[in-house]
């Protein structure tokens, strides 16, 4: 197309949008009329048939019924005047003439509905991975999978962590002696103790073994070195246990006590189990000291090993106590004793 051709007002629209005019068309039109003085430009990407002079602009478009004569200028953006074909239509009002500009946009939106059909396929993708996770692990390590946090494949991933283990004493000769309905609501009074003071502190439930939790810290996100969120969840779990049990001393009813292991070292983080079934875990050495740990503290107690003293900068209260652990042997630990 010659540009000299276009008309002045035209062709300065096409620059002052600053947009790629694809084959452009116009209609010069009689000031607050709907009559076509002039049709210039390369009309066959818009109608079937040419518009000519002294039609009316709502017979060559009937896109444009009801907006004209113009006031003012407007844009309608991506309409659809032939299959499979999308137009820009600019409407300039002018002292002399009115004018309409056609800009053909196909490709581009085209390209548009591509992205967003993508878009949305990929949302979908990731909402139903994001339910199956959820089914199958839990929420949080579903957000940490769809955040490229953790890794979803049978290899897992090696990260320093802590583990906690806490499991509530003399709960089996308690739950032999008791109506299942008080056993019941007597477990989930100390479990959330224990849920809560780990959740808080940045920890990772990884699984709840009857009486007993282990959770992991080092995975979620944290202002903190992950030894601290985890002796930090450990005291706080056993200052909640004996609010609680003093709680229940005034209400009469049975108290005890929970023991929590602490353990720090490199662990596999991953899915374990069938497609039927599948569920997060950490597996390591120091996971299995952790669980040897908690299984000797007492009452009230924290356990932790040498390698979760150090990172806590070596803490005065902490008083060191050697274990025969079973299947490991002579361990250095540290332990903490509270008063409940």
């Amino acid at each position: 197309m010659n540009v000299q051709q276009v008309p002045d007002i035209i062709f300065s629209t096409i620059a002052k949008n600053s947009f790629q005019a694809l084959a452009p068309a116009w209609f010069e039109i009689k000031t607050n009329s709907e009559e076509i003085l002039n049709v210039g430009g390369e009309w066959q990407h818009y109608f079937l048939e040419q518009p000519v002079a002294g039609q009316d602009v709502s017979q060559a478009c009937e896109m444009l019924i009801g907006m004209l004569p113009m006031t003012e200028n407007f844009e309608l953006p991506q309409m659809q005047l032939l299959e499979h074909c999308y137009t820009d239509i600019f409407a300039i009002h002018d002292t002399n003439s009115d004018w309409l500009l056609f800009c053909d946009v196909t490709e581009k939106t085209n390209q548009l509905q591509t992205y967003q059909q993508t878009s949305n396929d990929l949302i979908l993708i990731k909402d139903r991975l994001s339910r199956t996770l959820n089914r199958y692990v839990g929420q949080e390590v579903s957000e940490r999978v769809n955040k490229g946090e953790l890794k979803f494949d049978a290899a897992g991933e090696r990260r320093e962590i802590s583990t906690l283990f806490v499991d509530i004493r003399g709960f089996t000769p308690f739950n032999e002696c008791n109506d299942a309905q008080v056993v019941m609501q007597t477990l989930n009074a100390y479990m959330n103790c224990m849920l809560d003071s780990i959740m808080g502190n940045a920890g990772m439930v990884d699984k709840i073994i009857g009486d007993g939790v282990m959770a992991v810290f080092g995975v979620l996100p944290s202002q903190n070195h992950y030894t601290h969120d985890a002796f930090s969840a450990a005291q706080q779990i056993q200052t909640a246990v004996a609010q609680l049990n003093e709680q229940r001393l005034q209400a009469g009813l049975d108290i005890l006590g929970v023991g929590v292991g602490i353990a720090t070292g490199e662990a596999v983080l991953g899915i374990l189990g069938t497609h039927e079934r599948r569920a997060f875990t950490a597996i390591g050495r120091h996971v299995n000291l952790a669980a040897r740990l908690e299984s000797n503290a007492r009452k009230g107690e924290i356990l932790m090993d040498e390698a979760t003293y150090i990172a806590l900068e070596k803490p005065h209260a902490l008083i060191a106590v050697t274990l025969a652990l079973k299947d490991i042997g002579e361990t250095q630990a540290y332990a903490l004793l509270s008063n409940s």
